[in-house]
């Protein structure tokens, strides 16, 4: 990429990094160094030319420089000569015996003085330049004791030094100077005992704090510590919690350190510390400065050579306990509120549980002092103390618990939003989910999968969940699957695994304790998924208006849907239990009830249906009757006299109405559209019982008509056949409706035909719904239905006679289980019965390699397991 050297001098640095990539942006670099170069090269070149009286002075300065560090040496060696002179000279006037003048004695005391004052101003700024804060504190003091002696000195001699009132006044400028200093280390993150110490003794000096004060001032430089820590950048959370936690640590330690530990005699390295500077044995804070070789030195009074600093109140040799205690409290408290209130928003931004996970890690690897269970114990810090577990843990748990809520509405709202679009396409398409017999009855590669547990093929099929369903379980599903990912490693410090058994080391206290908040944030999930099962739950019952289009067949779509997802969802099944399956158990209810109340709207619509198929039994005219009316059975019978035998001919219905049979025929067939076996079994109950009231309903007002014997006969036929085949014993109530009806049309017929044609018409009913059952097998409650119809006898008869093909014999003895029959039985809602529920492996496992002949085996075993259970049960 070219440029020219007028672009690469007026390049736009913000624009440029917003208009090129990297490689352009280093590929400039590369041509910017050039130039720079061949600019340096220009400068040299113009500099050897034009500046040639510049070059030719520096070489001059420079020589210059030597000589002048020559005389400065020379200095120096004059200076120690004379120095050496000054000592002889005051060693003769010692031994001379020449008395002195007092007043010049007076004058030289003073002078001494005033060099000496000047001469700690300029200490004090070097001790804290190096940082020594408690030699600063201590030279502060000297300064001022010898202000005070000045002072007290003749006027005559201090007011011909204005000298002193300038040095005064920058005593009190050093004093917080001193002051800001000992709080700037007071307030770092990490600092050492032995400086701590020293500075709260300059602390101490400077101010004449009493212990319990004293205590209470290293507590809130440390909170300040705390809230610089907070408030400070940081490149991640993670990076500004360890900071939170070290800066804790070193607190607790030096609080021990230097108030509690036992430090040769003195509880607290302060103490120690203090009497080595102003106890009895002390040295004299004017031994601790390098003076200058003077004569004068000789004139200090001894009040200033034997100066200490003092206290007005020393604490001996402990710091109170109580008082600590006190404070500590307080300062657990207080440090806690600080702490939730620092992290509140910056927990904000770890945007997954992993985050936290990493974050724990981090934060634990921070080891404390090695003598950290006798810290705790001598600072009467809770059991088992923990910067962590103490201040950080709980805040962590909440958050946990927060992404947790997030995740979960996320998932309620992606869910609702991938419902609504299935049911918009399906309800459009050229396969509606309305007749699932294409899907269901259809031959294709997949039915037989390679892969066990996988949602495809005959064992989807045989419950009755399409692609569509299955397609929305998986997203489903897979939500939760990025959850349990997302939360393994923070619940049980392992990858997820839905085959791993996650049971703790519960001997290791140091792992039981990383791990505490698991039973509550397993609780907490259970929760949500409990509040994502009453949200799908009332998002399904209110979504859709019995007037908007498709209906009943989105009902459907929707009560498949929750079924599915109690079957279909191993992962959501594990954030709904964790070993606790009752929680589970309320799940299930919950999707159960509402997948009812859905399939009841499709139960209402085939009524309303039924109702109108229902109205053509009003016309009871012979010209109707002679269309609707089967063939009757002609049976003769005989009656035996002394003298001879009579014989007669009988007619009775041997066959239910057309008009029955059709209503019947139009049930089955809407019951079949949507798969029977996959029905509920409660939901296939209530749909036999529903329509069958309808129908009994119609012929309680045919009862009420005026009809001749032989419509009676068969519209008591037409009962008694609806009644064996569709209604359970169990349900008394329409038994007993049935019996009703059945007792008015037995009314209007001749007592004496009915004693004599009653038995006939049993026989028939018996055996018009045997030979009906394989057509009509949708509408039997249960396989139990029909097992007293008194046909098993005569099958066993024509079991002997191997002419007779099973088919063709009465279905109890069938080789083939009567189709449709259903799905295995599904526990009705509300049951106290618990049932253990076997979680589906998420997993797709590969089988050996399959032969033809295994495959087969394979199909005829997926959809004969499948069928052969117990009918809708």
């Amino acid at each position: 990429m070219a440029k020219s050297q007028n672009n690469l001098l007026d390049l736009d640095v913000e624009k440029l990094f917003e208009e090129h990539n990297v490689d352009e942006i280093i590929e400039i670099e590369k041509l910017l160094d050039t130039e720079i170069e061949r600019k340096r090269k220009e400068l040299r070149s113009m500099v050897g030319d034009r500046y040639k009286d510049v070059l030719a002075a520096s070489d001059s300065i420079k020589s210059m420089k030597t000589i002048s560090q020559e005389i400065v040496d020379s200095i120096d060696n004059i200076t120690t000569k004379c120095q050496d002179l000054t000592q002889n000279i005051s060693n003769l006037d010692k031994k001379s015996s020449i008395p002195v003048d007092s007043k010049k004695i007076e004058e030289r005391i003073i002078i001494s003085q005033i060099r000496l004052a000047i001469f700690m101003n300029e200490q004090i700024w070097v001790a804290l330049d190096e940082e020594n804060n408690l030699d600063a504190a201590q030279y502060f003091l000297l300064a001022q004791h010898i202000q005070t002696g000045l002072s007290l000195s003749k006027k005559e001699y201090i007011n011909k030094v204005p000298l002193l009132q300038h040095i005064k006044s920058n005593l009190l400028l050093l004093k917080s100077k001193i002051l800001e200093k000992i709080t700037d280390k007071l307030e770092s993150v990490e600092t050492s005992t032995k400086e701590t110490s020293q500075n709260l003794n300059a602390l101490f000096l400077l101010e004449n704090q009493g212990s319990k004060d004293l205590i209470s001032i290293f507590i809130e430089h440390r909170k300040t510590a705390l809230n610089t820590v907070i408030n400070s950048p940081y490149s991640s959370v993670r990076a500004q919690i360890c900071s939170m936690v070290k800066c804790l640590l070193t607190t607790v330690r030096l609080l021990y350190d230097c108030f509690i530990s036992d430090q040769n005699g003195y509880r607290g390295l302060i103490w120690q510390q203090l009497q080595g500077i102003i106890g009895n044995t002390a040295p004299f804070t004017i031994s601790k400065l390098d003076l200058p070789v003077t004569p004068l030195m000789s004139y200090l009074p001894e009040i200033i050579k034997q100066f200490r600093p003092t206290c007005k109140s020393i604490y001996q040799t402990e710091t109170p306990t109580k008082e600590v205690d006190n404070i500590l409290k307080e300062w657990l408290e207080s440090t806690r509120k600080t702490v939730k209130e620092g992290l509140e928003k910056s927990l904000d931004l770890i945007p997954n549980i992993k985050g936290l996970h990493l974050t724990r890690e981090e934060s634990l690897k921070i080891e404390p002092p090695d003598n950290w269970d006798q810290i705790c114990k001598e600072s009467q810090l809770p059991d088992n103390f923990n910067i962590w577990y103490y201040f950080f843990q709980n805040l962590i748990t909440l958050r946990c618990q927060s992404l947790i809520t997030k995740k979960m509405s996320s998932i309620i709202l992606e869910t609702q939003s991938d419902v609504e679009s299935v049911l918009e396409s399906a309800c459009k398409s050229d396969n509606s989910e309305a007749d699932l017999r294409w899907y269901v009855w259809n031959e294709e590669i997949e039915d037989v999968s390679k892969f066990e547990n996988s949602h495809l093929g005959l064992s989807m099929k045989t419950k009755g969940y399409s692609k569509n369903i299955v397609e929305l379980c998986d997203k489903f599903d897979k939500k939760y699957l990025e959850l349990l990912q997302d939360a393994s490693q923070y619940l049980y410090g392992k990858d997820f695994n839905i085959n791993l058994n996650y049971a703790m080391v519960l001997k290791d206290f140091k792992f039981k304790r990383k791990f505490m908040d698991k039973t509550d944030v397993e609780k907490h999930l259970q929760l949500e998924c409990s509040k994502t099962c009453k949200g799908l739950s009332d998002f399904s019952k209110d979504l859709l208006s019995e007037d908007s289009d498709y209906f009943v067949t989105k009902c459907v779509i929707l009560a498949r849907f929750l079924q599915a997802i109690t079957q279909l969802c191993p992962h959501f099944h594990k954030c709904c239990t964790f070993n606790n399956a009752d929680e589970w158990l309320k799940i299930c209810d919950t999707f159960n009830i509402t997948s009812q109340t859905l399939w009841m709207h499709w139960i209402d619509d085939v009524v309303k249906d039924t109702e109108k198929n229902c109205q053509e039994l009003d016309d009871v005219s012979v010209k109707k009757i002679l269309k609707t009316f089967a063939k009757w059975d002609e049976i003769e019978i005989q009656e035996h006299t002394e003298e001879k035998v009579f014989k007669s001919q009988i007619q009775v219905p041997l066959k239910p109405s057309l008009m029955l049979n059709e209503i019947v025929d139009k049930l089955n067939a809407s019951i079949g559209l949507k798969i029977p076996h996959s029905i509920p079994k409660t939901i296939h109950l209530k749909f036999i019982e529903k329509n069958s009231a309808v129908i009994f309903d119609r012929y309680k007002s045919l009862s009420e008509k005026q009809l001749n014997q032989k419509q009676a006969l068969q519209f008591l036929f037409d009962i008694k056949y609806l009644t064996t085949l569709c209604i359970p014993r169990e349900n008394v109530q329409l038994i007993a409706y049935s019996q009703e009806i059945c007792d008015k049309f037995r009314s209007k017929i001749d007592p004496f035909d009915l004693d004599v044609f009653y038995s006939y018409l049993q026989n028939n009913v018996k055996r018009a719904v045997a030979q009906s059952q394989v057509i009509l097998g949708c509408l039997l409650p249960s396989s139990n239905q029909l097992a007293n119809l008194g046909v098993s006898e005569k099958v066993k008869e024509q079991d002997q006679n191997p002419n007779i093909l099973a088919l063709s014999t009465p279905s109890l003895a069938s080789w083939f289980p009567l189709l449709p029959v259903s799905a295995p039985s599904q526990r009705a809602p509300g049951s106290s019965t618990k049932a253990k529920d076997s979680s589906v492996k998420s997993k797709s496992t590969p089988k050996k390699t399959p032969d033809s002949s295994n495959i087969m085996k394979h199909s005829a075993a997926s959809i004969f397991g499948g069928l052969a259970t117990d009918w809708f049960s």
